[in-house]
């Protein structure tokens, strides 16, 4: 079994997106996947895996809340991986799921105001060394400028922390596709799908592959 998280240091950058990404991906290549969702105010995996449920969406994906590690431990039998989602504002919890974690995701947006406290954190969680080599970052809800992406990727290569090759697009239709209980992949738009699947092969190796 692998543990996989997406954690961060601020809201609306493409975690709960990412994690759900992650696991629909996972699932349909046929592994049983639980999506922990540790943000129990927004309760974003929750509402969406029951959404998907009503749809009728296969394959199911299962969600569920949990406040505490040891929680997270009792559950987690028979499962081939588990996908961690945090709450938005890091915090001690972030630090002991990160070393349950094989693989720790922060995703970013390209601005300074989203990279700035990103950084902070990987930094903040490298300190520990059972961490420091888990941890990639994810460059999310990308727009149309290449300078932007540019100066972002070279911001983080400067901080000496991995990035995925592959970013996460901001389209209206992924968070459409969200809103019904699909994710990634599973959308009805072929560019979309396309852009889907590339993110989806860095997350899927890195979080079941590359062991």
């Amino acid at each position: 079994m692998r543990i996989v998280s997406f954690v961060g240091q601020k809201g609306g950058v493409g975690k709960s997106t990412l994690a759900r990404v992650l696991a629909v991906a996972a699932a349909r290549k046929g592994h049983k996947v639980l999506l922990g969702d540790f943000d129990l105010e927004q309760l974003s995996c929750i509402e969406w895996s029951a959404t998907r449920l009503r749809n009728g969406i296969e394959p199911d994906v299962e969600a569920r809340s949990f406040k505490s590690l040891k929680k997270l431990r009792q559950s987690v039998e028979g499962f081939d991986l588990v996908v961690v989602d945090t709450r938005g504002l890091a915090d001690e919890l972030t630090t002991d799921i990160s070393l349950e974690s094989d693989v720790v995701f922060l995703p970013t947006g390209t601005s300074m105001d989203d990279l700035r406290p990103t950084l902070a954190l990987a930094r903040r969680l490298a300190k520990n060394r059972k961490i420091g080599n888990k941890i990639v970052l994810i460059l999310s809800k990308v727009g149309r400028s290449n300078r932007l992406l540019e100066i972002a990727r070279e911001t983080i290569a400067n901080a000496g922390l991995e990035v995925l090759d592959n970013i996460w697009p901001e389209r209206d239709g992924f968070q459409a596709d969200l809103d019904i209980g699909k994710a990634g992949s599973e959308s009805n738009n072929a560019y979309l799908r396309e852009a889907a699947a590339l993110i989806e092969a860095d997350l899927l190796y890195l979080a079941l592959d590359n062991q």
